[in-house]
């Protein structure tokens, strides 16, 4: 077994692009995401592409972030065209952003009685006691707690005489995808590939596992040490997207599409997506006041909560 220190090898560009790279996100999309008109999807096969094309977009912003500008001077810093191309400039990509930040943050919400006694056993009793402390911190957050407590019915999920079949498909797809990174000629893109993937697959497992209403107890749910480590890694990774997307969105905007907006009106572009989309004003959320004691921003307007049923 190989352990990797993820602080010594943060996502960021590495060079690795070209037709390779798309080679693989064609494959993952073409064999998990068949092209059928959406009517002919059931709700849980939409439910995939939304987070594949979720991760894909927070993998971007990534990238974006965190970009060598200058090989002489090894100068790195943000990719603001990148960032457009890639994610603003579709509002889908977005949305499905938040999507999949929602459903991770579901996920870790509804196993908090699991995750709080999971193993963390690492050599290090300094270093263990610290990350039981940060992970109760996080857990039993209020505010995190009381942010969009239901915003959507997963127990809903999964039933009916097709609800088996689909739960092994959906695994299988994402032992695909996981397959499908081997192939990824990158180490470090192959490293945070397979680890998100894996946090997406365990934040499935945790829905899977939805008996009701009722959080999931050790008895419920059986998770390997690693899957507690992806599913925690995952939620870093698109809380961090989500904050580069709301910090430089206006300013890339205004930049790439000419737009000058007011300082009143300069609310990120989620705000307008949602209203462009679904023509109604974009609903407040608590997470807003999550966001505010965390990053000490103002933050930007969220439609998680309704988001679910109002595309669904």
């Amino acid at each position: 077994m190989t352990y990797v220190n993820l602080q010594l090898n943060p996502e960021r560009y590495t060079g690795y692009l070209g037709p390779s790279a798309r080679r693989i996100w064609d494959a993952i999309y073409a064999e998990n995401c068949p092209k059928y008109p959406s009517e002919e999807l059931c709700q849980e096969e939409r439910i995939l592409f939304k987070l594949i094309s979720g991760l894909h977009s927070s993998i971007s912003v990534h990238i974006a972030a965190d970009y060598l500008l200058d090989e002489t001077t090894n100068l790195w810093g943000h990719n603001l065209t990148l960032l457009y191309d890639r994610v603003l400039k579709y509002p889908d990509r977005v949305r499905n952003l938040y999507f999949l930040y929602l459903f991770v943050l579901r996920a870790v919400t509804k196993a908090t009685a699991y995750l709080e006694h999971a193993e963390y056993d690492t050599g290090n009793p300094i270093e263990d006691l610290k990350t039981q402390s940060l992970t109760k911190q996080l857990l039993y957050n209020p505010k995190l707690q009381a942010a969009c407590p239901l915003p959507f019915d997963e127990a809903k999920l999964w039933k009916g005489q097709s609800g088996p079949e689909l739960k092994q498909k959906i695994q299988k797809q994402f032992r695909n995808i996981s397959a499908l990174m081997d192939c990824v000629g990158c180490e470090k893109c192959r490293l945070w590939g397979k680890l998100q993937v894996l946090g997406l697959g365990t934040a499935l497992k945790i829905l899977f596992s939805v008996d009701g209403q009722a959080n999931l107890g050790q008895t419920q749910l059986e998770l390997q040490r690693n899957e507690v480590i992806a599913l925690l890694n995952l939620l870093n990774r698109l809380s961090e997207s989500v904050k580069f997307v709301h910090e430089m969105g206006p300013s890339v905007e205004k930049s790439m599409e000419g737009q000058i907006s007011a300082p009143a009106a300069s609310s990120c572009r989620f705000q307008r997506i949602w209203s462009s989309v679904f023509n109604t004003p974009a609903p407040s959320c608590p997470l807003q006041r999550i966001w505010s004691s965390v990053f000490n921003t103002p933050a930007p307007s969220c439609p998680l909560k309704r988001m679910w049923t109002s595309i669904f």
